[in-house]
């Protein structure tokens, strides 16, 4: 192994021998374009890439060459690779046969021509590993009771992240399924003429394989079951994000308060971590200041919690709230005249209050959380 054990005139007549045997074994070849470095041939078998380099020196090849392979393998470049072959016209020294068994590597073979037949030394190599499953982020939105719109804020803050170029799907939790029966199996949303259209899925939690959507959706947005216990406590654990919607009225306090207060009290039962935010929802202006003492008290009710719990957030109604219009409250009418399913996102009278109020939401989400980091 250590002395020369071919002869070529130069590195080019050595590069096209070992491409040559390479293809009489059965790889596919292909010659990078020219300077490329690190390595000299690409080489495919068996859906297994591999980087070829090869030396063609009058001694053998010593450690620190079989090194910078090694390194350049490590290198970003080279993830394209599943692992690299090392061949030498002259062999490998002692040292260099040391190196390679003791580093045991399960990416890098040695080759060298042996009776007109390239010779790899070292196992077959191994197929690529499939790419890791990489688990989405949950925001779940949940009901302190009925009619407060749940569904309604489910499908429209996925909406607007789809419209601000995240990829999300929807999970429905809810016994009743009115998720699904709004949007079926989801929605298209229009393109424009900046950025292409994006589909918003929806999925029935009872038919997904291992409980969660396929793995390109890094967004999901669940309509929780307004019963907490039916909700499953192993996909709670996963939540990073909550929405406990409510109304703006007298009676709001007495009637959702508490509730609201025992909702926060059971999701950090089975998740300490996630962010809360409680938000206002169906919000009608009013020229007295009636609504701005209703804010106040709403403040001041949910100002012990957000005291004890650096997570959780009563998101203030001057800067977020989601105003009460028609195209909110006529949302899901398809499901009668038999329109396409659609979010209330289009525009009556060149304004659409649902999609600036939801895209507004979605932005206080980012700037209040680290939820912007799921965008792609």
């Amino acid at each position: 192994m250590n002395s020369a054990t071919n002869s070529f005139e130069n590195a080019s007549d050595f590069e096209k021998v070992v491409a040559l045997l390479l293809e009489r074994d059965g790889w596919q070849v292909k010659m990078p374009p020219a300077n490329t470095r690190g390595y000299d041939i690409a080489a495919v078998k068996n859906g297994i890439p591999i980087a070829v380099q090869v030396k063609n020196y009058r001694v053998p090849v010593n450690v620190s060459q079989l090194e910078r392979f090694f390194d350049f393998l490590d290198l970003p470049i080279a993830a394209q690779f599943a692992g690299g072959l090392f061949v030498s016209a002259s062999g490998y020294s002692r040292q260099a046969m040391a190196y390679f068994e003791q580093t045991q590597s399960n990416r890098v073979r040695l080759g060298e021509i042996q009776n007109g037949r390239l010779k790899i030394i070292g196992d077959e190599f191994a197929p690529p590993s499939p790419p890791a499953s990489q688990e989405p982020t949950y925001l779940g939105v949940f009901t302190c009771k009925g009619g407060v719109g749940k569904t309604t804020v489910s499908a429209h803050i996925a909406g607007a992240m789809a419209l601000s170029g995240y990829d999300v799907a929807l999970i429905d939790l809810d016994p009743q399924k009115n998720l699904t029966t709004l949007l079926g199996k989801g929605l298209m949303l229009p393109g424009t003429n900046r950025r292409p259209g994006n589909t918003v899925s929806v999925y029935d939690s009872d038919k997904l394989e291992n409980g969660r959507p396929p793995n390109d959706v890094k967004m999901v947005v669940c309509d929780c079951s307004p019963v907490f216990e039916e909700n499953d406590e192993e996909l709670l654990k996963k939540f990073t994000y909550c929405l406990i919607p409510t109304t703006l009225n007298p009676l709001g306090l007495n009637k959702n308060g508490d509730v609201i207060k025992r909702t926060v009290k059971a999701i950090r039962r089975v998740n300490q971590d996630a962010y809360i935010f409680v938000l206002i929802n169906n919000y009608q202006a009013d020229e007295t200041r009636r609504s701005q003492v209703l804010k106040d008290q709403y403040q001041r009710y949910f100002a012990e919690i957000s005291e004890d719990d650096e997570k959780f957030e009563f998101i203030d109604p001057d800067e977020v709230v989601i105003r009460n219009s028609k195209q909110l409250f006529y949302w899901g009418y398809h499901i009668y005249d038999g329109g396409r399913p659609e979010l209330a996102f289009n525009s009556v009278g060149g304004r659409c209050l649902p999609r600036a109020d939801f895209l507004n939401l979605l932005n206080y989400l980012e700037d209040h959380s680290d939820i912007e980091e799921c965008r792609n």
